[in-house]
C-alpha cells in the first residue's frame, strides 16, 4: 500500500468513527475519491473485523469494533 492510500483509510476510519453521518457519495467527496473505492475500503474494514454498520444510505463503524 502506498501512503496516500493509508492516509484515506485512515481518515475514512475517523469519519466513520465519529458521531457524523456520511453517505457513501458524501465521503467519496471529502477524501476526493470515487464511491467505488469508498466501497472497497469499506470491505477492507469488514475483512479487518471492524463492524461496519449501514442505516439507510448511511455508514458506521460500531463502537463495539
Amino acid at each position: 500500500m502506498d501512503q496516500p492510500k493509508i492516509e484515506r483509510l485512515l481518515r475514512l476510519m475517523m469519519m466513520l468513527t465519529a458521531n457524523n453521518r456520511y453517505t457513501v457519495e458524501e465521503l467519496a467527496d471529502k477524501l476526493y475519491t470515487s464511491p467505488r473505492t469508498i466501497y472497497r475500503y469499506i470491505d477492507t474494514f469488514k475483512e479487518a473485523g471492524f463492524l461496519v454498520v449501514k442505516k439507510g444510505d448511511y455508514f458506521r463503524i460500531d463502537k463495539k469494533s
